[in-house]
């Protein structure tokens, strides 16, 4: 049984360290590779095309900007993609074709199979706090298929059928805590943007499109500023056991769960500061 072709897409900049892996662990699997680049100063380029990867070169302006330009210009032929961060890798074991065969067997009108995907953070795979096996949608039908035009934390949508798979990502950044940091300085900022956007927007007119921006909009932002942060890393390092990780779900909980939660906050009110005196 054959339900048309499979390409893979992978969004880089300045990912030398990561993309071999990455494209490596799907190379079997798939049928096209695109690696939609911007402008990498490093050796990405000719590491990916060295590895078989079709390259585009692209300007950035958002990540959903340029995916859904990735999806728009694949191939007709192309019938299922695969979404695959840099500084991911398919687990060993996996077979796509088998996975997706499997649920078209059973319901052929499937859109999306959801990834379980693993995280490893210093150095140990998380299995507790919420991080052991996270339902993604990383693999779905390329028609209909949308990447929310969101400035942080974007999800594909499309309407039908999802199912839970047994396909699993390796999350496993190589760039150490100084990137890390870094990154998340500016994805704090991207999300008390996105959140000061969302709060222009009756909820009423909102559009929804996944739990966690429901949580997010409905339960965790109706908490006090500076509060919710705390009693979000208690979730996640008691309710959710992220301490039976040890140190690395220690450390994971504190910068993902407060540190960075924090940090949103205090971005959140510097913002509206701004507005305020802009409008006074």
């Amino acid at each position: 049984m054959s339900d048309g072709k499979i390409a893979v897409i992978i969004l880089t900049k300045d990912e030398e360290i990561h993309i071999s892996r990455a494209i490596s662990s799907v190379r079997d699997h798939v049928d096209e590779i695109h690696v939609i680049d911007c402008y990498s100063k490093d050796n990405t380029v000719p590491i990916a095309e060295k590895e078989g990867a079709y390259v585009h070169k692209r300007p950035w302006v958002s990540y959903s900007d340029q995916l859904n330009w990735a999806i728009s210009h694949l191939s007709e032929d192309i019938n299922w993609v695969l979404r695959l961060d840099a500084d991911e890798y398919l687990a060993s074991g996996v077979d796509l074709r088998a996975e997706i065969k499997s649920h078209i067997l059973t319901c052929p009108h499937v859109q999306g199979i959801l990834c379980l995907r693993l995280m490893i953070f210093k150095g140990k795979i998380l299995k507790h706090g919420g991080m052991n096996e996270k339902p993604v949608l990383r693999l779905f039908r390329r028609k209909g298929a949308v990447c929310d035009n969101r400035l942080v934390d974007e999800h594909i949508h499309i309407d039908g059928i999802i199912r839970t798979g047994q396909i699993r990502l390796i999350d496993h950044d190589l760039k150490g805590m100084p990137f890390w940091i870094e990154k998340h300085k500016r994805y704090a900022d991207l999300e008390a943007r996105q959140y000061l956007k969302d709060c222009k927007m009756p909820w009423q007119n909102t559009i929804v499109r996944n739990q966690q921006h429901f949580i997010k909009r409905s339960m965790y932002y109706k908490l006090p500023p500076f509060i919710r942060p705390i009693l979000y890393f208690m979730f996640r390092y008691f309710v959710q056991a992220g301490f039976l990780d040890g140190y690395s779900g220690l450390n994971y909980a504190y910068r993902q769960a407060l540190w960075y939660r924090l940090l949103i906050d205090v971005r959140i009110l510097s913002l509206r500061r701004k507005c305020k005196k802009t409008n006074d």
